[in-house]
């Protein structure tokens, strides 16, 4: 009996014991510390443990870790209450997972042609060849596993291309690399292949960044990193030209690397050309004594270097002249070319020339995009600039119909040539009488324009433009003739936008700074808003105040008796009795345009500014006094300044003086 119960208890020993076993087994949901190292033990060389890193873990307690990391923190934290697998198993799939996650360098880079673009965005890589060495079985079980619960990471690399720069807020310290990782072309699980650009004719960012880069709601920056070779040329090139004669300037590019910042996303391109810009505002980078001026840039996308009589023996030689053609057909965000101006008119609000665009855009007219920009060049703060898209063909294909694509388009401007570029001893404007001219501006030689040809350089002969000169110019100027040359409609709305924008140096009061089109469709002249940094109260340097001018003015502010035959015939007090409709077409553009909330009221444009501000005011203050720099720049929207004939006003000045103006006025 004894022994009976013995072995009954033994019995009862042994399924208990077993029973214990099992509750520690791998099936259990709970994972000790010591099974944690020994995962750890088991991770392959060179792989990341699918266990939460001591310095990762720190990243994400102090809020730095990328989203991209995070989601990794995720699927790991499920991944970890899985049971624990037998080394064996353990093995094949951190084998799988290291194969999957790993990229060659190769894989990585695209062609040096366009891959001059780092972007924040995670993508998933395709496994490499090595992993299709693996058992066939263990293939074909692992293979969806590990594409779902295998988080990967594009390496970090030291290579330009790929890297990203931040905005450095302490002056004269580089920009902090960016943690945001190289963008890598998605690859076929099956065919893993060499990935491919994913751009659209070598358009970095297309229209999407061209909306990202002007929303004035983004915070943008502009980092320019130069070799001092590079700035000893920009020197030379203005030495050469500008110091020599006025009216020269050079327009070889030199080269330099450019990040952009738009908003989360940074995006790098090589071999950028920069050159110096401006007319009568051009300045060296250095002065005589070797201090930095604020200088006004261009750059360009799309620069080869190649161009002999330009670059002479440091010319660059294509190997590959299918990169080579990639390069010439490189864009930006849809821009061939960008405008870089600092605050040369001192608006301390720093935002009129941008509204002033969202009030043309208001009256249906044709006007470049405008955004505000941090400034960095060589790791030194240069404060707030604007930066601008250009007005050429691509500008026109953004706004026009395809058949209005094609026509000639002229910059218009003051200029001492004649038509056949020879100097004349005197200056005029744009007048749009007989004696303008007109042809191919180039820069070095000294010869501009009244009316500089930009598109169709090969082909015009000028005749849209020499049959519109002759028809305005008519002593009696017939309804007909004129409808057949000009869009009235969009004539009277851009002329009503000019008034209220109240600039004394545009079209009507200094015969500047616009552009007119001949569409190709109707051959019907179009005009085009430019250069607008003295508009809404800013009229630094010309002392003439537009606010308090009647809209029918037969005056030019700056000029005296209106020349522009155009302007007289059409909305002067005294216009020809057939055009007298044009100028009632205009007084019903202007009373649409002055019932706007831009105009009836300073809450948009507080908006605006306020907007700004929150983006831009830890960096207002430039890393130096510049060498051409009049006075500390105050970043408020108290645009008053002081005596002589700079005075500016404040917006909401200009608002109620030209709203009186124009409520007191009559056709």
């Amino acid at each position: 009996m004894k022994k009976k119960i013995c072995l009954f208890m033994a019995l009862l020993m042994l399924s208990a014991g077993m029973s214990g076993c099992s509750s520690e087994s791998g099936n259990s949901e709970y994972i000790s510390e010591s099974s944690v190292e020994s995962l750890q033990e088991e991770s392959m060389p060179g792989e990341e443990s699918s266990v939460l890193s001591d310095d990762k873990f720190s990243e994400v307690s102090a809020g730095k870790a990328e989203i991209s990391e995070i989601s990794e923190i995720s699927e790991i934290a499920e991944d970890s209450v899985t049971s624990e697998p037998s080394k064996k198993e353990s093995s094949a799939k951190s084998e799988d997972s290291k194969t999957s996650s790993t990229v060659s360098k190769a894989e990585r880079e695209p062609s040096k042609s366009v891959s001059e673009i780092s972007v924040s965005e995670t993508t998933s890589v395709a496994p490499s060849e090595s992993s299709k060495e693996n058992s066939k079985e263990s293939s074909k079980e692992t293979s969806k596993a590990t594409s779902r619960e295998t988080s990967t990471e594009v390496s970090k690399t030291t290579s330009k291309a790929e890297s990203s720069s931040t905005v450095s807020k302490e002056p004269l310290k580089e920009p902090e690399p960016s943690r945001e990782p190289s963008k890598v072309q998605e690859v076929s699980m099956t065919e893993p292949e060499k990935p491919t650009v994913n751009q659209n004719d070598n358009d970095i960012g297309g229209i999407e960044l061209y909306n990202e880069l002007f929303n004035t709601a983004n915070r943008v920056t502009v980092n320019i990193s130069l070799d001092k070779s590079e700035i000893d040329k920009l020197q030379a090139d203005y030495q050469k030209y500008t110091a020599r004669d006025d009216n020269k300037k050079s327009d070889i590019y030199r080269m330099a690397t450019v990040t952009f910042k738009v908003g989360s996303k940074s995006y790098t391109l090589e071999e950028v050309g920069i050159r110096l810009k401006g007319n009568q505002s051009m300045e060296p980078f250095y002065d005589k004594s070797g201090k930095p001026n604020m200088c006004s840039f261009k750059l360009s996308f799309d620069e080869a270097f190649d161009d002999k009589d330009d670059y002479g023996t440091s010319a660059k030689v294509w190997k590959d002249e299918e990169a080579r053609k990639a390069r010439k057909k490189r864009k930006f965000a849809t821009l061939n070319e960008m405008d870089i101006k600092w605050n040369i008119s001192y608006d301390n609000s720093n935002i009129r020339e941008i509204y002033a665009t969202k009030l043309f855009e208001a009256a249906n007219v044709l006007v470049q995009k405008i955004n505000l920009s941090q400034m960095i060049v060589n790791g030194n703060n240069y404060g707030l600039v604007k930066i601008y898209e250009p007005i050429d063909k691509t500008f026109l294909e953004k706004r026009l119909p395809e058949s209005a694509i094609g026509g000639d388009l002229y910059k218009c401007m003051w200029s001492e040539c004649d038509s056949n570029g020879n100097r004349t001893g005197w200056w005029k404007g744009a007048t749009y009488k007989l004696n303008n001219s007109y042809g191919i501006q180039d820069n070095p030689n000294g010869k501009k324009y009244n009316f500089n040809l930009k598109t169709n350089k090969k082909t015009s002969k000028h005749e849209s433009l020499k049959n519109f000169l002759n028809v305005i110019n008519k002593s009696n100027i017939s309804k007909s003739d004129l409808e057949k040359v000009l869009d009235v409609d969009y004539y009277a709305s851009f002329m009503a936008a000019e008034y209220f924008a109240g600039d004394p140096d545009d079209i009507r009061n200094n015969y500047n700074n616009h552009y007119i089109y001949f569409r190709k469709d109707n051959g019907k002249a179009i005009f085009i808003v430019y250069d607008n940094d003295r508009t809404l109260g800013i009229t630094y340097g010309l002392n003439k105040n537009c606010a308090e001018r009647n809209p029918y003015s037969s005056y030019a502010a700056t000029q005296g008796e209106q020349e522009n035959p155009l302007i007289k015939n059409t909305i002067s007090h005294n216009p020809l009795s057939s055009l007298a409709y044009i100028r009632d077409k205009y007084a019903e553009k202007l009373s649409v345009l002055s019932k706007t909330p831009m105009l009836t009221s300073d809450a948009d444009f507080n908006k605006m500014y306020n907007t700004a501000k929150n983006n831009y005011e830890s960096i207002i203050t430039p890393y130096t006094r510049f060498a051409n720099q009049e006075q500390n720049f105050k970043f408020s929207l108290d645009g008053n300044k002081n005596g002589g004939d700079k005075s500016n006003m404040s917006f909401e000045q200009f608002r109620s003086a030209i709203m009186a103006t124009y409520a007191k006025s009559t056709p």
